[in-house]
């Protein structure tokens, strides 16, 4: 058996759940997965999930490009834009939490946000999981495995950018994360929203929900049960406003893969434009960081 069914929400432990969504593996297998709504907080759950010593499959994809440096396509190429675009934004929401200058990214893929905090002093670590990304990091960039493996200090801010909807461990991984943040730091943490405008008109085709990958399908109400529960209080919400065109480009793929390329392009420009203008009423865009504090 290498699945397993999640039977509790780990957020609020119920266990009742709407009909869930059936979705597709787009990128590495074209498996079918389910991803069901807890009724009490909203999390969706990917059920049933791969075993985590089977997880590392479904990441061993030419398409599953954040693990990569090089490009196979045009998708990969705006990937990579937006990604540029972004990592100094990133940085410059951050920088006003380095007091003492120690920041730590969980999950760091191949190191882009690092080499551009590296680059204004900051004092840098990164963990990161896979053993082909983290070989890809800057050879003077401290990178490790594990938690378990960091130097006993702490960071005045520790970044998670998509990256806590892959975690298993989701409860125990957030404690250690709060454990490792000095008294005034801040957690920055940026996962894709279900309810959001796009990922209601994309529905199960919405590339976000990305299964078997994202285990855990947050919105405003559940993230902020979750972080509650965890003694951190949210500070900000910040919106991800391009995450609703690169991901609209995935999901008109995903929906219309016999379409055009431009066609696609002009349905996915649209629809994000859309949810954009939608999401400024109540902050739901298709990504949400929440920055968060002790």
């Amino acid at each position: 058996m290498n699945s397993e069914e999640v039977i509790h929400c780990p957020v609020c432990q119920g266990t009742q759940f709407r009909e869930p969504l059936t979705c597709t593996d787009h990128t590495a297998t074209k498996e079918v997965f389910h991803v069901k709504h807890c009724t009490q907080c909203s999390l969706g759950i990917t059920s049933p999930r791969p075993l985590l010593q089977f997880a590392s499959r479904y990441y061993e994809s030419d398409k599953y490009i954040s693990h990569g440096a090089k490009t196979i396509g045009t998708l990969d190429s705006i990937y990579l834009i937006i990604r540029h675009l972004t990592v100094r934004w990133k940085f410059r929401l951050v920088r006003p939490y380095l007091r003492t200058g120690a920041l730590l990214d969980y999950g760091c893929g191949t190191g882009s946000f690092l080499e551009a905090a590296k680059k204004s002093q900051s004092r840098v670590q990164g963990v990161e999981p896979a053993p082909a990304a983290r070989m890809k990091v800057a050879s003077d960039i401290p990178v490790v495995a594990t938690l378990e493996e960091l130097p006993p200090q702490k960071f005045d801010v520790i970044t998670l950018w998509h990256v806590l909807e892959h975690v298993y461990p989701l409860r125990e991984t957030l404690r250690s994360l709060k454990e490792k943040l000095n008294e005034h730091g801040a957690i920055f943490i940026a996962v894709p929203n279900r309810q959001s405008p796009d990922a209601q008109h994309y529905n199960a085709n919405w590339a976000a929900y990305d299964v078997p990958r994202h285990l855990w399908h947050f919105t405003k109400q559940s993230m902020a049960t979750f972080l509650r529960q965890e003694g951190l209080r949210v500070v900000k919400i910040l919106p991800m406003k391009l995450d609703a065109y690169y991901v609209g480009l995935l999901s008109e793929r995903n929906a219309h893969p016999g379409s055009p390329g431009f066609v696609r392009m002009l349905r996915a420009t649209w629809v994000a434009f859309r949810s954009n203008l939608a999401a400024r009423r109540e902050t739901n865009y298709s990504s949400l960081i929440y920055v968060v504090q002790k």
